[in-house]
């Protein structure tokens, strides 16, 4: 067979493949014979119809198995003459007839070339995993807290923090006028509260604190601009609000902690809590400096990227936009990608691609592979995630060209957790 490369772009080349009769010849056998066999004629033995008869009455079959073979001979061709295939763009041209030939063109996005950068400049600080005295005592306090245990307020107690308080209030909104969300925001005869920073009205806590039981307040609390409730965000509210009862918060005895978490004595408590925070530290590092290092690969380096490959991710950005843009701009794709929301996808899209080319070349270049058991616990993490069988998933990814995109994005998790190593300073 012969092919000419075109290139179009950087990444992008046209490959016309042409074969001649000879080379076809086969696969019209092939086909003959299949359908020979396989198709069943009144009055004929399997396998005895005559050829004339049997293309007579499923030349359209014969014709479209013809040209599904001769296509995939071609464009295996192209895989043969073009490397570092990213995906095929499109198909097009096909010709084939019996004693001609036949040919096709096909566009293929390649995977980009690029110098590798020296990794000694992906610089990341070393995850401290240090717990301290003062992150052990304020996790134990918080403990006592969710131990804690409530009683009612007398006239002389005062309100603290944490305090659960049974207010009544009014305010200058127009009750009538809000939404069923907005509504208990304007009065309440009696709403519980406790007293926290994140109190339903904002710095309610802060006017509360020292009250005492039957004492009267004015509040002018103003609303973000982003509060979930729109009737209300960015509104300033001015409030009446008076304390009609209140339970005081008695943090929980050492013995009540031993009991509320069924451990023998505090110093297990302790460690057990240690053991928890440098389990959070390490989670919250390792996101850390996985993020300094994606980024620091991010910005080593510039290069053009197939585009068909850019666009499919971009449109994967978007899928998982909470905004849903997909929906917003549904029919009108000019429209989504002049949008801000597109450029945004985009360049989101560009850094990710980037990073997994380097990553994907630095393990090539390392000999770095997966283990089955890393592909199988990544498909387990997975199946889990999205509630299906590991076989059902696994057909899903197949079925939609991503099962090899999975996994190199797992071989590009393992690069990662390598150069965390290899790139921590202090």
């Amino acid at each position: 067979m012969k092919t000419d490369v075109q290139k179009i772009s950087t990444c992008r080349v046209k490959v016309i493949v042409e074969a001649t009769a000879a080379e076809i010849d086969p696969i019209y056998k092939g086909v003959r014979s299949t359908f020979i066999a396989q198709v069943k004629i009144p009055g004929f033995r399997p396998g005895k119809a005559p050829w004339a008869q049997v293309e007579k009455l499923y030349s359209k079959n014969i014709q479209e198995e013809i040209n599904q073979r001769v296509t995939r001979t071609l464009i295996d061709q192209a895989y043969t003459d073009v490397k570092n295939i990213a995906t095929i763009v499109n198909v097009e041209d096909f010709k084939v007839a019996q004693g001609e030939g036949a040919s096709v063109a096909v566009t293929i996005d390649t995977v980009p070339e690029f110098d590798l950068p020296e990794t000694s400049q992906w610089q990341v600080k070393k995850m401290n995993l240090e717990v301290t005295d003062a992150e052990v005592e304020e996790r134990m306090t918080s403990l006592r807290q969710m131990a804690a245990s409530f009683e009612e307020g007398t006239a002389e107690d005062v309100a603290t923090e944490n305090d659960l308080i049974a207010i009544s209030f009014s305010s200058d909104l127009d009750k009538e006028a809000l939404s069923d969300a907005a509504k208990h925001y304007a009065a309440d005869e009696e709403y519980w509260v406790q007293l926290r920073e994140d109190a339903f009205i904002p710095a309610l806590s802060t006017v509360l604190l020292g009250k005492k039981i039957g004492e009267t307040v004015s509040h002018s609390a103003t609303y973000a601009e982003d509060f979930r409730i729109t009737d209300i965000a960015g509104k300033t509210v001015n409030y009446t609000i008076t304390i009609k009862t209140m339970r005081k918060m008695r943090p929980a005895t050492d013995e009540g902690m031993l009991s509320r978490f069924g451990v023998a004595d505090m110093e297990t408590l302790r460690a057990d809590m240690v053991e928890n925070i440098k389990s959070s530290k390490k989670y919250g590092e390792e996101s850390r400096a996985t993020k300094e290092l994606c980024e620091a690969i991010e910005n080593s380096v510039s290069f053009e990227l197939p585009e068909r490959v850019l666009e499919e991710r971009v449109y994967d950005e978007l899928a998982m936009d909470p905004s849903k843009p997909l929906e917003t701009f549904k029919g009108d794709a000019d429209e989504l990608r002049k949008s801000d929301v597109y450029k945004a996808a985009e360049e989101r899209a560009i850094r990710t691609l980037r990073r997994s080319y380097v990553l994907m070349r630095l393990a090539k270049d390392r000999n770095v592979t997966l283990s089955q058991e890393r592909v199988e616990s990544a498909l387990d993490r997975l199946a889990q995630a999205t509630n299906l069988a590991k076989k059902e998933l696994i057909r899903r990814l197949s079925d939609n060209g991503r099962l090899s995109e999975f996994i190199d994005r797992e071989l590009c998790a393992v690069m990662l957790e390598t150069l965390l190593e290899e790139c921590a300073v202090l």
